[in-house]
């Protein structure tokens, strides 16, 4: 029996040695697969305006390929195609089984021509979203109120549609049924009952919120950890930053800081669910209310000193630099949920330094995994000839995100480090292997 148990024990240690050389490898891999260049890439000038765009489709992997429409100042042609990749890995989770794309445009979105540039730029990529592309909101761009009326007077049925015609070769009826379903879902008010602090959104607004939050509540019950009391610092307070805030508030965690691009909230006592709720009711234009411009500045100054546990991205990309994770690991926290794209500084898309580095000091649930409620919700819903119901989006979204981060932690061994590097390895097996 001793023998057995040390040919056991050995055999561990060999897996283990195996597994931790593979993490170790995944980041010169991971690199590779950010340098090549996407399979197909747009650029449009818009005269009347100055604004730039770019449509990437980094493969057409399953017929077809995804994502949402961000705009931005500052926003740059590597941005997108790197979204357009980190969308490809998501795909490998959330499905369907097709390729990333992103579409951006380098604009104010403050400025009231914002809804004709849009216009001109969906106009501009129509082809696209009529074959094979399947668009979304994104930052700063809101589904509902600007992506699908734009579209519907393109004459498209749904923004999804070049998706569900370039992955499931739909055509005719069976194409119109799909997308009346698609719109009757997605687009459906969740109600009280499922949100009974007070915010009542669609499944669009709140779904990719919800399953930033269920990422967390599973990262935290992966550790033995409980959610009660768990405080947490909030980068961004829109649709994903203002649900996972909601969520997690819900599951009875305090909300101790929220920063957005303009102001801050310190509250060291931590914000409950109706504290949220409170917030999220005076909210403007995704903007969090602040009792003065010059306390939001005080408090956003302030923000990265506040202790806690647990750090939310859910901003805009690039937030996170070597500064700011010092700051943070100083103030005790011990785990990252990337609820928005791309979130780790960087001084080119392959440069991976960065993510490694932290891998091994914090507990880090990638974004593709975080982030994947909306995909998920469309995956869920594109499969399918009737509208899903509330229930069934949130549970399927939930069940996704806790099993590809089961799935990480046992790769990587722990629940405390490696994880992103799990993960990683995780998709570009499973886009490899497609």
């Amino acid at each position: 029996m001793a023998n057995r148990g040390r040919v056991l024990e050995s055999e561990a240690g060999r897996r283990a040695h195996v597994r931790q050389r593979r993490l170790r490898d995944v980041w010169r891999r991971y690199a590779q697969y950010l340098a090549a260049p996407p399979e197909t890439l747009v650029e449009w000038n818009d005269a009347k305006s100055g604004a730039r765009g770019w449509l990437a489709l980094n493969s057409l992997r399953g017929g077809a390929a995804g994502g949402g429409t961000r705009m931005r100042p500052g926003l740059e042609r590597d941005e997108v195609v790197y979204l357009a990749k980190i969308m490809e890995l998501k795909f490998a989770f959330s499905g369907p089984p097709i390729g990333g794309a992103k579409s951006g445009i380098c604009f104010d979105p403050s400025d009231p021509r914002k809804e004709e540039v849009l216009g001109r730029w969906f106009t501009a990529i129509n082809p696209f979203l009529r074959s094979v592309y399947g668009t979304a909101g994104d930052l700063n761009v809101d589904e509902g109120k600007e992506v699908l009326p734009i579209c519907g007077r393109l004459g498209l049925a749904h923004p999804q549609e070049g998706a569900l015609r370039g992955h499931y070769r739909l055509q005719g009826e069976p194409l119109a049924r799909r997308l009346r379903a698609m719109t009757t879902g997605i687009e459906q008010k969740t109600g009280r009952s499922f949100s009974p602090s007070g915010w009542d959104g669609s499944v669009s607004d709140l779904v990719t919120g919800y399953g930033v939050a269920a990422a967390a509540k599973r990262l935290l019950a992966l550790q033995g950890r409980s959610v009660e009391g768990v405080r947490v610092l909030l980068e961004g307070f829109g649709c994903v930053g203002g649900g996972a805030a909601h969520f997690l508030a819900e599951a009875g965690a305090r909300i101790v800081g929220i920063v957005d691009v303009q102001n801050g909230l310190v509250s060291p006592e931590g914000l409950d669910a109706e504290g949220v709720a409170e917030l999220l009711a005076r909210r403007s234009r995704n903007e969090l209310p602040v009792t003065s411009r010059e306390q939001g500045q005080r408090d956003r100054a302030a923000f990265r000193e506040v202790p806690a546990d647990l750090f939310v991205t859910a901003a805009a990309s690039g937030t996170l630099t070597a500064d700011a994770l010092d700051q943070m690991e100083a103030q005790g926290v011990r785990a990252i949920v990337c609820g928005s794209n791309l979130p780790f500084a960087s001084v080119s898309p392959e440069d991976t330094a960065l993510q490694a580095d932290a891998d091994t000091r914090f507990a880090i649930v990638a974004d593709f995994i975080a982030n994947l409620g909306a995909a998920h919700a469309f995956a869920f819903q594109m499969a399918r000839d009737d509208a899903a119901s509330v229930s069934e989006f949130f549970g399927s979204v939930a069940a996704t995100v806790e099993g590809a981060l089961d799935e990480a932690a046992e790769r990587a061994g722990s629940p405390e480090h490696r994880l992103l590097a799990a993960a990683l390895d995780m998709a570009l097996e499973r886009i490899a292997e497609e």
